[in-house]
């Protein structure tokens, strides 16, 4: 299946992309101050699997110390 215009629930995210990791009311709460990606659909989110993936891409390529500014 192309992954290009997947669409995930907060459910899935949780499970499935970010392998249990990270819990379900983390995704929410991440969601719901803007930090993860989404698109509100009614009372649901919905994520889009590349836009994850790029915003994994972005925010987890460097070391926590790189990001630290002295």
């Amino acid at each position: 299946m192309d992954k290009e215009n997947v669409f995930l629930t907060a459910k899935e995210v949780s499970e499935d992309f970010f392998n249990g990791k990270w819990g379900y009311q983390k995704v929410l709460r991440l969601t719901r101050n803007g930090v993860i990606p989404a698109v509100k659909k009614g009372k649901s989110y919905l994520y889009e699997h590349s836009q994850l993936t790029k915003w994994v891409e972005v925010n987890f390529s460097k070391p926590a110390q790189a990001r630290i500014k002295i």
